[in-house]
């Protein structure tokens, strides 16, 4: 816990996005949450905020004192007031959330009365930054709360779900769990030597030390292996539809994303800029990129959108290059093959509807990549096109069955350190050196892994990640 944190404020934050809505809440935590609700908050027949019973929901009003003596009131909103005592509270300690109506005012004002009662403006991430102080969830759980809210995806949220119930909490326990057992032997070997544990010339032994670390190094590649998907199902794939002019890349664009974005036309050189676009397939975000056609530019502005065009293909992370299935092979599809046959590239062989002409031409080029013939006009193919770039996106199939996935950078880096550390210890192992090198390198490891749950993380990291959430969470 961050020694420095102070827990003896309350804090208040608008939790609803802003704008309009039905509903709007205003959440308060801390040691006078309770208190601040009593001042501002009404219930029929007398019965205060503070004398409802925890995790309980009452009907009443927002209420602003008049001015003078007395008990008079200014009804401010007709509101649902939810009391939730800690610690079985999202933040560990006494929270109250205000369920107003959704207006921008109204919200505003209520917030103004809990500051002027008692309580202070929340931080961005504050709400959260608690809980993970007060030891209800480690620091993965806390930056899956942030991934679920900004998931592209329904696969995504699914990850994320899983990381906030824990998944990869428990993992990452069960590795720490296997290094501190060699860890404790080493130590013992080491000071109690006359005691029956597998001395230094027999590391090899299926019990001894080198074994043990060799398959925790196993798990953590294997653990670390996932975050491509996870990167993938994050992030989102930047797909670049590309080729000549008239091939159907704006109408590829359009069926893919199921409605009419991209205008298209017989005449060559429509698109003059990329557009682009976002949609859901099978569960992966894809950042689709329609691309100019135009070879050779006639202006500044064709050759502006020809620049435009290069870059992206540079940029992606998958290309889809489009060939006109019902002609023969020109030169001016020939022409652009070699910018893309090194990359991550998908063949799409459209007007698949009409007598095939160049299939076997194109498959030349491109002898050990996918094939699909497709027909943006009648959709024929389209479904068969998004499965090859769903297995394009995450080529290694093997880590989809897996039910903990790593999808932050940080994780990522940190499991590749104590990796590191770890291989480091073998290499120690095998050269007879003396096992005090060994017990740093797994603590080490440890550390690293500590870096992941925030068993071990520094004042400076936790500002960083709390910062990048919204005021409110």
């Amino acid at each position: 816990m961050d020694p420095l944190y102070k827990f003896d404020d309350t804090i208040a934050a608008i939790a609803t996005p802003p704008g309009q809505g039905g509903i709007g809440i205003v959440r308060l935590s801390g040691p006078r949450a309770l208190a601040v609700a009593d001042k501002i908050f009404r219930i029929p027949r007398g019965k205060l905020p503070s004398e409802c019973a925890s995790h309980t929901v009452h009907f009443g009003h927002v209420v602003q004192r008049g001015p003078g003596e007395g008990d008079s009131f200014e009804l401010i909103d007709e509101a649902l007031v939810v009391v939730m005592r800690g610690p079985r509270s999202y933040t560990g300690e006494d929270t109250v959330e205000l369920n107003c109506h959704g207006g921008a005012v109204i919200l505003q004002t209520v917030l103004r009365l809990a500051v002027e009662h008692g309580a202070r403006l929340a931080e961005p991430g504050e709400f959260t930054k608690r809980a993970f102080l007060k030891g209800r969830i480690d620091l993965t759980q806390a930056e899956a709360v942030l991934d679920i809210i900004r998931s592209k995806t329904e696969a995504f949220v699914k990850v994320s779900a899983q990381q906030l119930k824990g998944d990869l909490t428990v993992a990452l326990g069960t590795i720490r769990e296997q290094l501190m057992d060699v860890y404790a032997r080493l130590e013992a070997a080491v000071n109690f030597p006359e005691e029956d544990i597998p001395q230094p010339d027999r590391v090899h032994h299926p019990d001894g030390p080198l074994v043990s670390i060799e398959q925790v190094c196993g798990e953590i590649r294997e653990l670390a292996a996932t975050s491509t998907q996870g990167r993938v199902l994050k992030d989102g794939v930047k797909a670049v539809i590309c080729g000549k002019p008239n091939v159907g890349k704006s109408s590829l664009l359009n069926r893919l994303l199921r409605q009419p974005r991209a205008i298209v036309s017989p005449v060559e050189g429509t698109t003059r800029d990329t557009i682009e676009e976002t949609v859901s397939i099978n569960g992966i975000p894809f950042q689709l990129v329609d691309t100019a056609g135009i070879l050779c530019p006639r202006n500044s502005l064709e050759e502006e959108a020809v620049r435009r065009s290069r870059l992206c293909v540079e940029s992606a992370d998958l290309i889809l290059f489009v060939v006109d299935g019902s002609a023969e092979l020109t030169a001016e599809d020939q022409e652009l093959i070699p910018a893309v046959q090194d990359k991550n590239v998908l063949v799409v062989v459209n007007k698949c509807d009409l007598p095939r002409q160049n299939d076997p031409g194109v498959r030349q080029f491109f002898p050990d990549r996918a094939v699909v013939c497709v027909s943006a006009l009648t959709g024929e193919g389209v479904s068969l096109l998004g499965e090859r770039m769903s297995q394009a996106a995450v080529p290694d199939e093997a880590h989809y069955c897996r039910n903990v996935v790593v999808s932050n950078t940080r994780h990522v880096e940190s499991l590749h350190q104590a990796e590191g550390f770890l291989l480091e210890a073998c290499a120690h192992l095998k050269s007879g050196l003396s096992w005090e090198f060994v017990s740093e390198n797994i603590k080490a490891a440890v550390r690293a892994l500590d870096q992941i749950t925030g068993r071990d993380a520094s004042e400076e990291l936790l500002d960083k990640i709390f910062s990048e959430f919204c005021i409110g969470k």
